[in-house]
């Protein structure tokens, strides 16, 4: 078993998490990711220079690469493709975006060789889609090899969105939205090449157990529930409980697209007056515009905002809705209990509500949607003893107990070992 680990990933997701739960169990040997915002290295303390309005829409991008407490000495930096991935996406150019992501893992996998090549003792913790060339380098080596899958499997995914695409084609912004054979091969090549596949969810793992081509890597699946950001999410005030002659505000946060059931939720607040609810969508909406014009006097739309501002979104509302047809497991869903809301998720969401504080769609639809939508409004003051019981669940998903989780995968492997 090796002394150390250490954790790659070409953007960020929940990895910053895995390599701070790491360093503090005396058990990281580098985090390596594309872009990490420290204020003393080049490029980002030449942003001082930048005329005003630059420098700020600046540092509100570099704010969402920032994570306090993290040793500097032991971040490893590499490639600039995703800053081009990034730009690609805010201007809505997806295909070019997902070819740069292609490009910037195989270079970032590539980068990673010499590190993997030294004779240090250390295993690999690496993310789906950027991990099969370091895992076939690291296993040469004798190292062990830990996957993290943050999405359920993709094949799941394709059969759920043929079905979607014939009945709610229009939201689609293209036909291209199947995920490729090559893309699920290179999955089942991480599969077979990793000691362990961990998910954030007991639904994603169930995708990987059916559908791995490699059964006995599929034996290898296991769950290790994700955290929230203490950073920001540790210390937030109870919520305020608005009076009941106000609308019940909802919230839809993240990357609203037919996958997260966007169009569930245009569909269902067409139904309902906005004396009743309002509703706030926050992200980068992929859906064509045209579309969302039909809906848009129904909605409050924020593009995409720096990390560091979504907590007080959340504290404006009262209910986050997730009603997704495919995940890992959503940070947004933890997040919302650590800020005090309300959940309304389907069970493919990932971890998240209990009937403490929410409710658990029945199956991904319009009508359960609405039927859940309205069993909230007209119930306030059960949604009143959600959303104050909802931050003493989001305490199952502390950055204590997911380094906890970590601690005892790793002696688990010691012991095997």
């Amino acid at each position: 078993m090796p002394s150390k680990i250490a954790v790659f990933h070409p953007g960020t997701q929940h990895s910053w998490q895995t390599a701070l739960a790491l360093q503090q169990l005396k058990r990281l040997e580098f985090y390596a990711t594309s872009i990490f915002y420290i204020p003393d290295r080049w490029p980002y303390r030449g942003v001082h220079y930048l005329p005003a309005r630059l420098r700020d829409r600046a540092l509100a991008e570099f704010r969402r690469v920032h994570h306090p407490g993290l040793d500097p000495a032991r971040i490893v930096t590499t490639g600039s493709i995703e800053w081009f991935e990034r730009i690609a996406n805010r201007l809505g150019y997806r295909g070019t975006a997902r070819r740069l992501d292609r490009i910037g893992n195989r270079r970032f996998a590539h980068a990673l060789s010499d590190r993997i090549a030294a004779p240090a003792p250390f295993g690999l913790w690496g993310f789906n889609g950027s991990s099969r060339d370091a895992f076939a380098a690291a296993r040469q080596a004798g190292r062990l090899c830990i996957l993290d899958r943050t999405t359920g499997d993709w094949r799941t995914f394709n059969r759920d969105m043929d079905g979607i695409y014939d009945r709610y084609r229009d939201f689609f912004p293209s036909a291209d939205y199947r995920i490729p054979q090559w893309q699920i091969d290179r999955d089942d090549e991480e599969y077979s090449l990793a000691d362990a596949i961990l998910t954030g969810s007991e639904f994603a793992a169930d995708t990987v157990r059916r559908n791995a081509a490699d059964r006995a890597a599929a034996e290898r699946v296991r769950v290790l529930n994700y955290c929230f950001d203490e950073h920001l999410f540790g210390a937030l005030p109870p919520p305020v409980l608005r009076p009941h002659s106000e609308p019940v505000r909802f919230l839809v946060i993240g990357q609203p697209n037919v996958r997260k059931g966007i169009h569930l939720i245009l569909d269902a607040f067409a139904r309902i007056p906005a004396s009743a609810a309002t509703l706030t969508i926050v992200g980068d909406l992929q859906i064509p515009p045209a579309v969302f014009a039909r809906y848009a006097d129904r909605v409050t739309y924020r593009t995409t905002v720096p990390r560091p501002d979504v907590p007080e979104i959340m504290a404006k509302a009262d209910v986050l809705l997730f009603p997704s047809y495919f995940e890992g497991s959503a940070l947004s869903l933890i997040e919302g209990l650590a800020a005090g809301l309300a959940l309304i998720q389907t069970r493919n969401a990932g971890e998240g509500v209990t009937p403490e504080c929410g409710l658990l769609m029945p199956e991904v639809s319009e009508e359960a949607l609405y039927g859940a939508v309205m069993a909230t409004i007209e119930d306030r003051h059960r949604l009143d003893a959600w959303r104050t019981a909802a931050q003493g669940v989001a305490r199952r998903y502390s950055f204590a107990n997911y380094r906890s989780g970590i601690a005892a995968l790793l002696d688990e492997f010691e012991a095997a070992r």
